[in-house]
């Protein structure tokens, strides 16, 4: 029950505040992997209701939360401390991560009277462009109970209310048509650089194994005509032998590399098709659902009466 003590009090002190004309002080560590341009004045210039401190963040930021015993209370000291050190009333740890065309946010909100977290945030959405900065408003907005109707309309226009009307650019059955077209255009298609340069690399040695097969085919073809036909002129019978011995030869050989053209083609045929079916299965698959939590709850065994 202690854990749960120590968030409700975080965030009764965190509603406290809000409730006061107190202005916060808010100390936010930022770990951005994008090219968010002036973020932190940017932060400054749009909430003028928090006092902002800024620094980068430890370490122990960076482990996954979730994996603690209990989130909410997880970072009591270091929390306790930061706030002691750089005298705020919250700490604010915003995470960026981006990822081709996937946005990712984690957001923590921490009570540095009580040490725990207070409010939290995950977004983790795809072809979010030039989204970034918004959520981030939204965010902070959320908080400190300032939300911009500019920032919310933008987020409307951008993003789809309803996950089953979003059209995305690259589909798995857009991949699978290209590797049928071409192996391995699929695979670059969805991002997938070295399966396509295997696929495509495997299917150019087939199909250049086949021309060598059916130049040595077309090859023997031909003498076997012009020995039978050498045959056919001989008079002595050192040549009859000699020209249907090397007629029989070159019959065979045609016989034997057009079987390797025709087991060849079927093996170029059958990866062409397997080449398609693996592009659909990495083909990209853009996530539909927005993520969010604004809100931490303790564990289930904290729960309990």
């Amino acid at each position: 029950m202690k854990p749960l003590i120590f968030w409700m009090a975080g965030f009764f002190c965190f509603s406290l505040l809000h409730g006061s004309d107190t202005v916060p002080t808010i100390l936010v560590m930022n770990h951005i992997d994008s090219d968010l341009i002036d973020f932190d004045s940017s932060l400054s210039t749009d909430f003028t209701s928090g006092n902002f401190k800024f620094n980068s963040p430890g370490d122990a930021f960076f482990s996954p939360i979730d994996s603690l015993e209990n989130p909410a209370s997880g970072r009591m000291e270091l929390i306790r401390s930061l706030g002691n050190e750089f005298n705020a009333d919250y700490i604010m740890f915003n995470q960026i991560i981006e990822d081709s065309a996937r946005f990712l946010l984690e957001g923590q909100m921490y009570s540095t009277r009580s040490g725990g977290m207070v409010r939290r945030r995950k977004l983790d959405v795809t072809n979010y462009y030039k989204g970034q900065l918004n959520e981030i408003r939204l965010w902070v907005g959320e908080i400190l109970k300032a939300v911009s109707k500019d920032w919310v309309e933008y987020r409307e226009m951008i993003l789809f209310q309803d996950p089953e009307t979003i059209v995305y650019d690259k589909t798995p059955m857009g991949a699978m048509v290209r590797s049928l077209a071409v192996p391995g255009w699929g695979q670059v298609y969805s991002g997938e650089n070295t399966s396509a340069l295997l696929w495509g690399g495997l299917e150019s040695s087939l199909a250049v194994t086949i021309l060598a097969f059916f130049s040595k085919y077309d090859k023997a073809r031909k003498a076997f005509i012009d020995n039978t036909k050498l045959y056919e002129a001989s008079s002595e019978q050192y040549e009859f032998d000699m020209y249907r011995a090397t007629a029989e030869t070159e019959w065979q050989n045609h016989i034997d590399y057009n079987n390797y053209m025709i087991y060849t083609a079927a093996a170029a045929g059958t990866l062409w098709i397997v080449n398609s079916i693996h592009a659909y299965i990495v083909g990209p698959r853009p996530k539909k659902d927005i993520i969010q939590k604004w809100d931490v709850f303790p564990p289930e065994k904290f729960q309990e009466e």
